[in-house]
């Protein structure tokens, strides 16, 4: 499965990175909200799976213009019910980054 995986946290980045590439995906790692956009536009993608703070930008607008087919994984450090209501009405799943990941 190709997945475009995007967090502005390098560490947490690295590590889910690491994570899913043992379990056989291919993963294209983000740290940029337009670098991820831009892949979106012009590359096929399984999977979509992208924090929600993105510096100055929101995640979920990635989520809002992936491909419906796609997987598509909201993350947050945060359970927040509002930002877990966005996403679901997205069409993505929530999860809850774990606070001892990276």
């Amino acid at each position: 499965m190709r997945v475009l995986l995007v967090d502005d946290d390098a560490a947490y980045l690295h590590a889910c990175t690491t994570v899913l590439t043992r379990g056989g995906h291919d993963v294209v790692p983000c740290e940029d909200f337009h670098e991820a956009r831009r892949r979106l536009e012009q590359e096929r993608f399984d999977a979509l799976i992208a924090d929600v703070r993105l510096g100055a930008y929101n995640g979920l607008h990635l989520i809002t213009i992936a491909a419906p087919s796609m997987i598509r994984i909201a993350l947050s450090a945060v359970p927040d019910s509002v930002i877990r209501r966005d996403a679901e009405q997205a069409g993505a799943r929530f999860v809850v980054k774990p606070n001892d990941c990276a």
